[in-house]
């Protein structure tokens, strides 16, 4: 199987997981705090790329790539997830994908700086399509949704500090990877996010405070739903993708979320898909597409 394919495919299915877990995540987050979403859909995480990875069989980790991943994990996920948890409540789920977009784009920048990695013409050229039609999808919903423009800059901010946690902590990834499986990678990445919140949750003496919602059996089961969609479909195939593609390539297949969160707004939410969220939609598919055929 051609492996640029299967990159191409992960991306997706991970572009997918995301946008649907921002959905679910933004209906958990009206009772779970910040924190405590991170630290409870770690420990979760854990739990399940746990079996998963002793089904798929231990592997020998360099030190320095077990390192690399650590510090990644403690950017990504300690401090990235926590920031993009807070920044959801602030914008809602719609609105917050705008920041993956400018993530793509930081880490485009990021992985041609540090890992040297140029796309093809063919592919900038589909980079450029893809984040037009997704910006074009959320255009309108921006401002619309943006009614309290003192909450919505709080949410700007924490987006942003949350898209550069997961661009730089990506870009580390991408160099450890290189000897070691997207499962191990993904396990120690969890493992190192939820181990540095859970320290500060600790020293802050919080932790309590933070998991008095999962009292309720129902918020347990939606949230195993969530976490399930996330790691799985979100953390293991995006590293996947980074696997086996140019970070910039694997990065702007991702920025198709706002093309999955518009059936999924529908249906879900029940909300109203428009004609100029349809033309950016149809914009990120034919960009996806020549991403696909630059690749080939």
């Amino acid at each position: 199987m051609n492996l640029g394919i299967l990159g191409i495919a992960a991306a997706l299915t991970s572009a997918a997981s995301w946008a649907l877990g921002s959905i679910l995540f933004k209906k958990i987050g009206e009772k779970v705090s910040p924190f405590g979403m991170t630290l409870t859909k770690g420990i979760l995480g854990i739990f399940l790329l746990g079996i998963a990875y002793a089904i798929y069989g231990f592997e020998f980790v360099p030190l320095n790539a077990g390192g690399m991943l650590i510090i990644s994990g403690v950017i990504g996920i300690a401090v990235g997830d926590t920031l993009f948890f807070a920044a959801l409540q602030y914008l809602g789920a719609k609105v917050q994908i705008i920041f993956f977009m400018m993530g793509q784009v930081m880490t485009a920048i990021l992985g041609l700086l540090i890992l040297k990695e140029m796309p093809l013409l063919l592919q900038w050229i589909g980079i450029f399509v893809t984040l037009l039609g997704a910006a074009t999808v959320l255009w309108k919903k921006i401002f619309s949704d943006s009614k309290n423009q003192k909450t919505a800059m709080r949410g700007v901010v924490f987006g942003l500090l949350a898209m550069f946690c997961f661009s730089s902590s990506l870009i580390i990834a991408k160099q450890a990877m290189i000897t070691v499986s997207a499962l191990s990678a993904v396990l120690i990445r969890i493992t190192a996010g939820t181990l540095g919140i859970l320290i500060f949750g600790l020293i802050r003496r919080e932790v309590k405070i933070w998991l008095v919602p999962f009292q309720d059996f129902k918020m347990v089961v939606f949230f195993f739903v969530s976490v399930c969609v996330v790691t799985f479909g979100g953390f293991w195939l995006s590293l996947v993708a980074i696997k086996f593609l140019d970070i910039a390539v694997a990065s702007t297949l991702g920025a198709t979320e706002p093309l999955f969160v518009l059936p999924l707004a529908l249906i879900i939410l029940k909300e109203r898909i428009t004609l100029l969220e349809v033309i950016g939609a149809v914009l990120t598919v034919c960009g996806v597409i020549i991403i696909i055929i630059g690749s080939g």
